[in-house]
């Protein structure tokens, strides 16, 4: 008659027990997580801990960094990832918090806010792969480096001819232009822009002789042409620089693309101008000499 009573304070006073060693065991891990005066069991309480919340409590109050980074290391919450990554002192704690940061937006934000440290934007934008969110970042820049950053991440055709011509900053066209590989584009850019280093560039990466020797025969400026000139190779058009460009230099290039003695002989016939005269004669004997 008695035993059912006894039996059920018996297991009443187990599962008394045994929430009372949870309830115990949990201050103790909040203990050793909060209140232990060496990191390293600070570290070791943490792996114990799954509740976000409790992640991010440590992630922004802990004194050492190497806690902090853990923490963070196992955050998902974007906006908290990137609070930290714009305010932790220590640059690991925050590259830990771009590392987990998944919108490209919130990159992006950082990396506007965060110009003062390369190393954390360029980890940002290396995660970005979204070219117009890049392509938005050029005009809140001020860091050089930073722009040409973000404009090596950029792949879309279109959108780096369109930076090439028409950004404000002459160093962010350029890194534009280098990544180009559209002809069309290359050929337009180097007979249209306005800025004849630009223009230089561009034809360094053509590869239609036609739009070259354009190049050489007409642009305005002297090291354009001279550019163009290093890339021809065609005789009969080295001889028209060579007789008729009015600058020495852009003449000068030509001739050492003329390897052909009998060639350079009639030019002798054929010009007054008594340095380009010297300049076939010496480069006549340094052919020589190579026989």
């Amino acid at each position: 008659m008695t035993t059912m009573p006894v039996k059920n304070n018996i297991m009443n006073n187990q599962s008394g027990d045994a929430s009372g060693k949870q309830g115990s065991s949990d201050d103790g891990l909040m203990g050793r997580l909060f209140d232990a005066p060496r990191h390293s069991i600070r570290l070791q309480a943490l792996r114990e801990v799954e509740d976000e919340e409790i992640l991010l409590k440590v992630a922004s109050s802990d004194s050492n960094e190497l806690v902090r980074q853990s923490a963070v290391e196992r955050i998902s919450d974007q906006e908290a990832l990137k609070q930290i990554a714009n305010s932790d002192p220590d640059y690991y704690v925050r590259l830990a918090a771009v590392k987990k940061i998944k919108d490209p937006q919130v990159l992006a934000d950082i990396v506007l806010s965060c110009q003062f440290d390369y190393y954390i934007c360029k980890d940002a934008l290396s995660n970005i792969r979204n070219n117009d969110v890049l392509a938005s970042l050029l005009e809140g820049l001020t860091d050089r480096d930073i722009k040409s950053a973000v404009v090596r991440g950029i792949t879309d055709q279109d959108m780096l001819a369109d930076i090439a011509c028409c950004n404000s900053d002459f160093y962010v066209r350029s890194d534009a232009l280098k990544k180009i590989t559209d002809q069309e584009v290359l050929a337009r850019i180097a007979r249209k822009d306005s800025d004849y280093y630009v223009r230089a560039l561009a034809v360094q990466q053509i590869t239609d002789p036609e739009v070259i020797v354009d190049i050489a025969l007409n642009d305005a400026d002297y090291y354009v042409r001279g550019q163009a000139v290093t890339r021809i190779h065609d005789v009969e058009v080295l001889k028209k620089v060579i007789i008729s460009d009015d600058d020495f230099d852009v003449r000068k290039r030509a001739l050492s693309n003329i390897s052909d003695p009998e060639v350079l002989m009639r030019l002798q016939n054929e010009l007054s101008d008594a340095y380009i005269l010297r300049k076939i004669k010496n480069h006549l004997d340094n052919l020589q000499a190579q026989l």
